[in-house]
């Protein structure tokens, strides 16, 4: 299928930056493509489920829903794309790499989205945009050293640790949904067997739900996770004990990365954790009982503080950083601190970061873990 390049006139003109960002934040199921400012603010976004989950079927609705938000804000003119995807990233190249759930390869969707809108276009994985965005925008301003879990049709994640993105060797850093939660459990994409994502991401949860003993829908299809949460919170049993269960899982591997890097702060987004108020008691019990205390005394986790919208502004924080034309936000942001300078409650090294948090995270005496509402 041939698309055709549309012109689209450059904003900020005068230098200084691109002040709007097109952004397509790729998800399992569905994608959110939408407007966004160099402060983070949503000026329009559009959320649609895919028609086709294949590499012509994903750029195919991407570009129909860029072309129809662009129509809507012709004075929301954007100077630079960026896309976020689930699974492994080539940023240095703009390849989707892999997405184990759906199938999709070494796909140059960078080079896609310029070839059509003509501007220039950055890609990473979402949960490494998602913890760029809460170090920006959201509840981690100020925090040097942080893991990031996204929660949805997979579960993805990033470090951030001493003051930056952590990518490790070749950029697959950040892996938790791999991690096993479950010795000879389910059959991942992945070819390993009992990972997180099998257990804690949307469809596993479904799963999770019915082998408890919870009722199909009536056409016999198990329900969404979103329909299990709405169950739960109306009172029933079984989904309940679905979600206890999910918090759980996520312990697990969240107290093994925990042990091993010693972040101050554990942030959970994506869809699952909408239902935070329904895992997360769990998830913090949990994790107090399997970290190693006395090392990480005053460990908080939290649902992220950028809401629904956190993979969007995400989505933003990557094209605008990586674009090289914003600086002077970025250095503001990440500008340096004296050595022992103290902020927002905490001390910092050199090179850290002055801004605070904004959020009173103080941590649950004992090891366990405070939920911090950002």
């Amino acid at each position: 299928m041939e698309h055709i390049p549309i012109e689209i006139p450059r904003d900020n003109p005068g230098g200084g930056g691109p002040t709007t960002a097109l952004c397509f934040d790729i998800g399992g199921s569905k994608y959110n493509v939408g407007l966004v400012d160099r402060e983070g603010t949503v000026l329009d976004h559009e959320i649609g489920l895919w028609s086709a989950v294949s590499q012509e079927g994903v750029l195919a609705d991407l570009l129909a829903c860029g072309d129809r938000v662009l129509e809507r804000n012709p004075d929301a003119v954007p100077a630079v794309i960026g896309a976020t995807i689930p699974g492994l990233a080539d940023p240095e190249r703009g390849m989707w790499v892999e997405a184990s759930f759906s199938g999709i390869r070494d796909f140059p969707i960078a080079q896609r989205l310029t070839e059509r809108y003509r501007l220039p276009a950055y890609v990473d994985n979402d949960g490494q945009a998602c913890a760029l965005a809460e170090r920006m925008f959201g509840c981690c301003q100020g925090v040097d050293d942080f893991l990031y879990l996204t929660v949805s049709n997979g579960v993805g994640g990033a470090c951030f640790l001493n003051g930056n993105l952590y990518g490790g060797s070749s950029g697959g850093a950040g892996e938790i949904g791999h991690c096993v939660v479950v010795p000879q459990g389910r059959l991942c994409g992945c070819g390993s067997r009992g990972c997180l994502e099998r257990y804690a991401a949307g469809p596993g949860v479904s799963q999770n739900y019915l082998e408890l003993g919870g009722a199909p829908l009536p056409d016999g299809s198990a329900p969404s996770a979103k329909e299990i949460a709405r169950r739960a919170r109306a009172g029933e049993e079984k989904a309940l004990e679905t979600f206890r269960l999910e918090g759980q899982y996520l312990a697990r591997a969240v107290a093994m990365a925990v042990n091993i890097l010693n972040p101050a702060k554990v942030v959970l987004g994506g869809g699952i954790s909408l239902a935070y108020d329904l895992f997360g008691p769990e998830l913090e019990a949990e994790v107090g009982r399997r970290i190693y205390r006395r090392a990480n005394p005053n460990l908080t986790i939290c649902p992220t503080a950028l809401g629904y919208d956190g993979g969007l502004r995400g989505t933003a924080a990557v094209a605008l950083r990586a674009s090289g034309k914003e600086r002077q936000q970025y250095e503001r942001i990440f500008r340096p601190v004296p050595e022992g300078a103290v902020r927002g409650g905490g001390r910092h090294r050199p090179g850290g970061v002055p801004e605070g948090c904004g959020s009173d995270c103080p941590g649950l005496p004992g090891g366990s873990a405070d939920l911090c509402d950002g």
